[in-house]
């Protein structure tokens, strides 16, 4: 609940209740003094002019003067009398602006809380896509999939349009090059570009470009395939996007081979919820040897893959994106170039790589009293 506001009225410049409350009763107590003040002046005129106006004594130009002078004490008294009102009439106003205000500003406090709090309950991580995360975000085992014939059917259409995409990747790298130099141990003297001879890539691009096209248009036609079909479709048109920057500049190719490596490890997440959907923990009961082995081995691939990929990978590839945009930069004469965006969209990438995996290991960390599979 949002804290009192005490000091809400002071935010707005009104000051505390109390203060306000003291002057106004001040200022009353003054304005009845001047009215009681006038109202006996003008009953002491109205006497005098009365005596006056009985002696036959009294010159002529006296009681003119006297009547003169209860004039002008009724005319003091009208107004003291309005202005006391007018006054009164003020301090209604500003009380009733000040408690009007008051309500305002809860109102406004509690539903900014009320919005954080659907905010921070509607923030959901990668990782509860895939895993059963109780309210503490502990992982509880895999996660247990409803019935959902639209999900099932995307699932199964990545798992096979990603085959291509990823084959037709690993075709456009030098793997002797790889080997060798993990052999040797000179990985990090061999750069990614001298590992890229992409003698397919326009295979690879086309490919690449179709299957995100008609990703996009499955999630367009049914949504319910995936938990947030925004968050897709953003996705998508972004990286549709970014990989026009190796089909304008095919020396760039190796920027999108080494980016779209990360499909290896979406293909095994996507796998342990469309192999597994009932939930099964690997080797209990009820649960076959060969389905244990099964998700065994695509669970083992996958933190393989997010490590090796997300953590190593993507990291290594900043510094190299970077090294390319300042050559580029040298060559143009401006770092306003078509690489300029490649540094900014890879930090992007790693933070949420970072914060995936953070959410993994904290989930994992959280549910270890529980017995639980990969």
């Amino acid at each position: 609940s949002p804290p009192p506001l005490s000091s809400g009225g002071a935010i707005f410049g009104l000051g505390s209740q109390e203060e306000p409350a003291a002057m106004t009763q001040g200022a009353v107590v003054v304005e009845h003094t001047l009215v009681s003040a006038a109202r006996r002046a003008v009953q002491a005129a109205q006497e005098a002019n009365e005596a006056a106006q009985a002696d036959d004594c009294t010159p002529t130009s006296v009681k003119e003067h006297m009547e003169r002078v209860l004039q002008e004490s009724a005319a003091v008294l009208e107004a003291a009398e309005l202005t006391a009102r007018r006054r009164q009439t003020f301090a209604e106003f500003t009380s009733m602006l000040s408690e009007e205000v008051k309500e305002a500003a809860e109102e406004s406090m509690t539903e900014a809380t009320r919005a954080a709090e659907r905010t921070l309950r509607q923030a959901k991580s990668l990782v509860e896509d895939h895993f059963h995360i109780d309210e503490a975000f502990r992982m509880l085992g895999p996660l247990r999939q409803d019935s959902n014939l639209a999900r099932d059917m995307h699932d199964w259409f990545n798992l096979l349009a990603l085959l291509p995409v990823i084959y037709l990747n690993l075709r456009n790298w030098c793997c002797v090059t790889f080997s060798l130099s993990i052999v040797r141990n000179t990985l990090m003297e061999k750069s990614v570009v001298e590992m890229w001879h992409g003698e397919v890539f326009q295979e690879f691009w086309w490919t690449t470009l179709a299957y995100f096209i008609a990703d996009i248009i499955w999630v367009v036609v049914l949504p319910d395939c995936v938990k947030s079909p925004g968050v897709i479709l953003k996705h998508h048109f972004a990286t549709v996007g970014y990989i026009f920057i190796p089909k304008l500049r095919p020396e760039h190719g190796w920027l999108m081979g080494a980016c779209m490596i990360v499909e290896v490890n979406t293909w095994f997440l996507i796998a342990r919820r469309a192999l597994n959907k009932r939930g099964d923990r690997m080797f209990t009961t009820g649960v076959t040897v060969w389905k244990s082995i099964r998700m065994s081995t695509i669970s083992f691939c996958f933190y393989l893959t997010w490590f090796v990929i997300r953590l190593i990978i993507y990291p290594y590839l900043m510094v190299v994106i970077v090294r390319e945009w300042i050559k580029e930069s040298h060559r143009v004469g401006t770092p306003l170039n078509i690489i300029a965006i490649t540094p900014v969209m890879q930090c992007v990438f790693i933070f949420l790589n970072m914060k995936w995996t953070v959410d993994l290991i904290r989930s994992k960390l959280k549910g270890r009293g529980a017995s639980k599979g990969l």
